[in-house]
C-alpha cells in the first residue's frame, strides 16, 4: 500500500473509531473503485492471514480493526466491487470470528 492509500486508510479508521459512519460513506463515495477495492483487499488479507493461522488472540485484541475491515467488505460488496460468492466466504470468516469472540465471555 502506498503512502496516499495508507493515509486514506488511516482517515477511514479514525472515522470508524469515532462512529462517524455517514462521513465514512460520503468519503468512500468520493474515492475511485480501485482505491476502495485495494483498501478492502489489503485489510481483508490481514484478517484472513490471522484467521487462517488461528491467531484469534490477535484478532480479539484488535477487534475494532476486525469490525472496520468488515465494514469495508460490506461497503465494497454493496458498491459492486466484490462478487457474491467471495462476499459469502468473507462473511463466514467474520461471523466465525464474532462467534469465537462471543464464546469467550
Amino acid at each position: 500500500m502506498n503512502e496516499e492509500l495508507g493515509q486514506i486508510d488511516a482517515d477511514l479508521k479514525g472515522l470508524f473509531v469515532e462512529s462517524k459512519i455517514e462521513e465514512m460513506n460520503q468519503f468512500l463515495q468520493e474515492q475511485p473503485d480501485n482505491t476502495v477495492k485495494e483498501l478492502c483487499d489489503y485489510n481483508w488479507n490481514i484478517i484472513k492471514k490471522y484467521y487462517d493461522t488461528e491467531r484469534f488472540d490477535l484478532l480479539f485484541q484488535h477487534f475494532t480493526f476486525v469490525a472496520y475491515t468488515c465494514f469495508m467488505v460490506e461497503y465494497s460488496y454493496k458498491r459492486g466491487l466484490i462478487l457474491d460468492e467471495v462476499f459469502q466466504i468473507m462473511m463466514m470468516v467474520y461471523n466465525d470470528i464474532y462467534e469465537l469472540k462471543r464464546s469467550q465471555h
